[in-house]
């Protein structure tokens, strides 16, 4: 009956192992005896070993004087001069030798995958110039990163997953998507596309080194209330964030006192909001581009129009310190808003003490002459404010959609001329 063993631990190099540190590993995993004939019979690598082991035994059958010593140690003597080799050596050797196949099969294997995704890959590249493109050279430029892409896949296929490895333009991609599409997205694709994306523990060590920081919170709708411990920040998400000077205290919730929770649940307002800030590029050769999530905080229904507005000043210097400007903001028609659009735009409102007006990079607006007498807008703004145009015709089809509600819609046309002589006449009287 055959009897296997577990194959011993060797270094995934060893077959690069030659001269003593091959006679120290042989010493170590088969014993002394066969260090010493490894050096007599001038096997001084893994490879030598692995070409000539069917003849490493039998010369224990033979009496070569330059290896007496060897033979005397290693083998059983019988008075008529039979010798037969201890048992136990053999089964350590053959152990051994299996250990090497093993390692030598595996990296075969590997440079076979190897081999194949580089046949894929320049297959891939020669498809692709194959087909001629009458663009320009930006837009084959795009197509640098999805070779990089498929580059890092092919690299990875070949590799334990341990030993995943990720260039920066790849890390720079995982981060994109993970910011853009989420943490369900991100693993959607990252375990549908093996060896092609980071795993989150890497992604997030990543992020951490580019100076980010993603937290997730739960229970922020409006239909219930929940606290929850993000234990990878230690913070509690779910309590009302509190502003200063408009602006969320990120971490604020985070302790290590039973007392200090115990209090917050008995005075700190539960978040029953979600407050979402959404920014969208303008670019003007792709007019249609998707916006991307900036900051989600869980607030309660205790801010002023002058925290909006200092959140928008502040999101204003912010963008300006990275190089980028911000044209305007819109919200839907919250009254607070409302306000705090007035406050920004100037529109019949001013707040004084704020850096908003007398600025040298105000974008200078004209209007046309015919609308003077009814479009008012100072000729100098930071930027502009609107409603959400989605928000308000959500607003207008819900209950035009809706069998149960009535909807009365009045049209009503107003000549500027009559207005300023009702005006007049109000006056008067």
């Amino acid at each position: 009956m055959s009897k296997s063993f577990l194959p011993l631990d060797l270094p995934d190099d060893v077959l690069s192992f030659e001269g003593e540190k091959f006679f120290e590993l042989i010493q170590q995993k088969c014993g002394q005896v066969f260090k010493e004939l490894m050096k007599i019979l001038s096997i001084n690598t893994a490879y030598k070993l692995l070409l000539v082991e069917d003849d490493i035994l039998p010369v224990f059958q033979k009496k070569y004087r330059e290896l007496e010593k060897v033979t005397q140690r290693a083998c059983l003597h019988l008075d008529d001069g039979t010798v037969m080799l201890k048992p136990g050596l053999p089964m350590d050797f053959d152990r051994f030798i299996r250990s090497l196949h093993d390692i030598n099969d595996k990296q075969k294997q590997q440079k076979k995958i190897v081999k194949q995704a580089e046949d894929i890959i320049s297959l891939f590249k020669n498809l692709v110039k194959s087909y001629q493109f009458n663009e320009s050279d930006d837009t084959q430029d795009n197509y640098s990163f999805l070779f990089a892409f498929m580059e890092n896949i092919c690299n990875n296929i070949s590799k334990n997953k341990n030993n995943y490895r990720y260039s920066d333009i790849v890390q720079q991609f995982a981060q994109s998507l993970y910011i853009l599409g989420g943490r369900n997205s991100y693993e959607f694709v990252r375990l549908n596309l093996p060896g092609a994306l980071p795993s989150l523990s890497t992604l997030n060590l990543s992020l951490e080194k580019a100076g980010a920081c993603i937290g997730e919170a739960e229970g922020l709708d409006g239909s219930r209330k929940k606290v929850s411990y993000n234990a990878a920040v230690n913070t509690f998400g779910g309590f009302a964030t509190p502003l200063e000077y408009g602006i969320p205290i990120s971490g604020y919730f985070k302790t290590d006192s039973f007392d200090e929770l115990k209090e917050w649940f008995e005075n700190k307002d539960k978040s029953n909001y979600l407050n979402v800030h959404m920014m969208q590029p303008l670019i003007e050769s792709k007019p249609y581009t998707s916006p991307f999530l900036l900051a989600a905080y869980g607030i309660s229904n205790k801010f002023k129009a002058i925290d909006i507005l200092n959140q928008w000043i502040w999101i204003f210097e912010k963008s300006q310190e990275s190089n980028v400007r911000i044209v305007a903001f819109s919200t839907d028609c919250d009254p607070r808003y409302l306000l705090a659009m007035r406050l920004n735009t100037g529109f019949f409102a001013k707040l004084t003490n704020t850096p908003l007006y007398n600025r040298n990079d105000m974008l200078k607006i004209h209007l046309p002459k015919d609308w003077s007498g009814w479009f008012f807008m100072r000729s100098h703004q930071v930027c502009f404010c609107f409603q959400d145009p989605i928000h308000l015709c959500a607003k207008l089809r819900n209950p035009m959609l809706s069998c149960s509600v009535l909807t009365i819609i009045i049209i009503i046309v107003t000549f500027i001329s009559f207005l300023i002589c009702w005006c007049l006449s109000t006056d008067e009287s």
